[in-house]
């Protein structure tokens, strides 16, 4: 293997490990993609076809990214990464008559909440919004627990109402098969049965894939398992993660996945990587003591390679707008001799971010912000997606609601009626004669309808005539909600489909993986500060970060007092903002209050009301930023 020196002993021994089950516990910052792009390297010098290998990661940008440098040292064609979604979907398309599926429509959140808006219906308060009973189903199947548990963990004050949620969840299990939809969830749910049942589809998944290198172990959950568990002992299993970074409990990850991973697989070998690359050694010290500091057993001491370097700072204010134009003014101190997109600030959240978007806004400081809606998550692009949608299926339902409501004098009510209608018309002329009945459709719209039913292998042709065919309706719909600007991601939408060559290809993989602005997004002045959210921060590092809003209340998050689990997944998001920064750690508080004091739950365990409110002063540089009072007369 070429690169055999750049690994260091415990990397070596993983990647060249002879187990056939290994699990690969990786701090951050410690090496591990270079470690899983090792693996493969080595799998394939000693003779395992490339096409064999199977990598399952949770973002498409990490799987071209570990293919690329698989590549890079190989020289190997045909290795295959995907998400775990992408790849079931791969097998259901390859073999569909195999699972009884026939001819199906993947459908997306937005889809969901649409079909349990109409179910819901109205006249019920009481019942939960439709968001909430998709979290509700979504989070059921993904930890493979029973409604009334889900119920439980994600919305319990409506418990009482199990009967009639259950009875919307049957309904919309019934409009799916009507309709021939499939959601995310169904996915991986018939793809997991099937090799639970099946020796024959085991022994077919295993003959494709020798070899399965999972990324992120720590972000699986129980459904995910589910697909993983049956293929032990027909194919290799080599799984990387970092349990301290487990963050994804809303969406049902089971950080249990790696420390019950010996009881999953008995003969599995379980190594550790605990060498940093990234930080110094005094940053790693914070995030060091703050795992060490969790009831729960995390065994991991990170060690650097780059030495003390600097304490990191804790800043204290008054309030969150000093501290956000604090950290404006630091920045525009610091770009006097660093450039600008070598900072980033981590947030909780888009609404957290507010009060610093509005520092640097003020000061004219330039920056991106990532985490919020993605690209093709967006409105005005999902308006675009439904024409495309319904040329290409012209029985999708839920493409025509959203496609029919978009023009003026047409209702939810009426697009109801019309819809069904229109999919019981097999001919896209009939249904666009039906339209024209109408009279509320422009005639432009359907002319163009008619010329895409023709045009599904030139994507990027028919992104551009979907939007000319709705421009003047959208910009009639988006005009108090900046227009201008929802018009620009449009071209970022036809740069994708440059990738396509099928207009069904297309439109499914971006409804499995929505894809953020910034990643497709190539601006000029690269030059920007980094504003993002700790939950999209995996994976990325910056000389200086930023970590705002560690107050009480926030870190854990007032909603998970008194849960030992939901404050423990907090410690790890704090973690993973913590151990992004390579250089310079700078930790601010928005006001001066630390009096809290633990809990301990039914089981006996301490339940931390606030991280940082032991933090030994040795581990930082403290400043506070006081103003000083008067007690005298106001003379105003």
């Amino acid at each position: 293997m070429s690169f055999e020196a750049e690994l260091n002993t415990q990397q070596y021994e993983a990647a060249t490990t002879q187990a056939q089950n290994c699990l690969v516990l990786a701090g951050a910052g410690c090496g591990k993609t270079k470690t899983i792009v090792a693996r493969a390297a080595y799998l394939i010098s000693q003779g395992v076809p490339a096409d064999k290998i199977q990598i399952l990661t949770f973002t498409r940008r990490a799987a071209s990214e570990i293919v690329t440098r698989i590549e890079q040292y190989t020289q190997a064609k045909g290795i295959r990464a995907s998400t775990f979604h992408t790849f079931c979907l791969h097998l259901l398309r390859r073999n569909s008559k195999a699972f009884g599926l026939g001819q199906f429509s993947v459908i997306d959140r937005d889809d969901q909440i649409m079909m349990f808006r109409l179910l819901r219906g109205k006249g019920n308060d009481a019942l939960p919004k439709a968001a909430q009973l998709c979290d509700i189903y979504s989070f059921a199947r993904n930890t493979q627990n029973t409604l009334s548990i889900a119920i439980e963990k994600v919305l319990p004050d409506v418990i009482e109402l199990k009967d009639d949620i259950a009875q919307i969840m049957q309904a919309y299990e019934q409009r799916k098969q009507e309709n021939r939809y499939l959601d995310y969830d169904d996915i991986l749910a018939i793809v997991a049965q099937q090799l639970q049942t099946s020796t024959a589809f085991v022994n077919w998944v295993s003959k494709l894939c020798h070899v399965f290198l999972v990324d992120e172990m720590q972000d699986t959950n129980p459904l995910q398992w589910s697909l993983l568990q049956p293929l032990v002992g027909h194919s290799q299993l080599f799984c990387v993660g970092d349990d301290a970074q487990s963050i994804y409990g809303f969406r049902g990850a089971d950080f249990e996945n790696i420390h019950h991973f010996k009881t999953h697989v008995p003969d599995a070998q379980v190594l550790t990587l605990e060498q940093n690359y990234r930080s110094t050694q005094n940053i790693l010290d914070v995030s060091n003591w703050l795992l060490e500091k969790s009831p729960i057993k995390y065994n991991k001491h990170l060690r650097t390679v780059r030495g003390d370097g600097e304490l990191p700072d804790l800043h204290l204010f008054a309030n969150e707008f000093e501290e956000a134009n604090w950290i404006a003014e630091d920045l525009k101190r610091r770009h006097q001799h660093a450039d600008w997109q070598e900072h980033m600030i981590l947030v909780r959240s888009s609404f957290a971010a507010r009060h610093i978007e509005s520092a640097f806004i003020k000061s004219n400081i330039p920056y991106r912000f990532i985490g919020g809606t993605k690209l093709l998550e967006s409105a005005h692009v999902k308006d675009v997606l439904s024409f495309l949608r319904v040329s290409a299926n012209p029985q999708d339902e839920l493409a025509w609601m959203r496609f029919l409501t978009l023009w003026n004098g047409i209702g939810d009510v009426g697009a109801s009626k019309l819809t069904t209608r229109l999919t019981q018309i097999n001919d896209i002329d009939a249904q666009v004669a039906c339209l024209e009945q109408h009279g509320k459709v422009s005639a432009k719209a359907l002319l163009i309808l008619k010329q895409l039913s023709v045009l599904q292998q030139e994507v990027e042709a028919c992104i551009a005539l979907a939007v000319e065919a709705l421009a003047e309706q959208l910009e009639q719909n988006y005009k108090n909600q900046d227009w201008k600007r929802r018009e620009k991601d449009f071209a970022l939408v036809q740069k994708l489909a440059k990738k396509h060559g099928r207009l069904a290809e297309f439109l499914e993989e971006y409804v499995l993986e929505p894809i953020s602005i910034s990643e497709v997004e190539q601006a000029q002045d690269n030059d920007v500060v980094t504003l993002i959210t700790i939950h999209s921060a995996k994976g990325t590092e910056q000389n200086v970060c930023y970590v705002p809003h560690l107050t009480v209340g926030q870190y854990p998050h007032a909603r998970a007092q008194g849960d030992f689990d939901a404050v423990e997944e907090e410690r790890r998001i704090l973690y993973v903002a913590l151990t992004r920064a390579k250089n310079e750690l700078i930790l601010t508080k928005p006001d001066f209050n630390t009096w809290t004091y633990d809990q301990i739950d039914d089981q006996g365990r301490k339940v931390s009301q606030y991280f940082l409110g032991d933090l030994p002063a040795l581990l930082v540089n403290t400043e506070i930023h006081q103003r000083p009072r008067s007690f005298g007369i106001n003379f105003d």
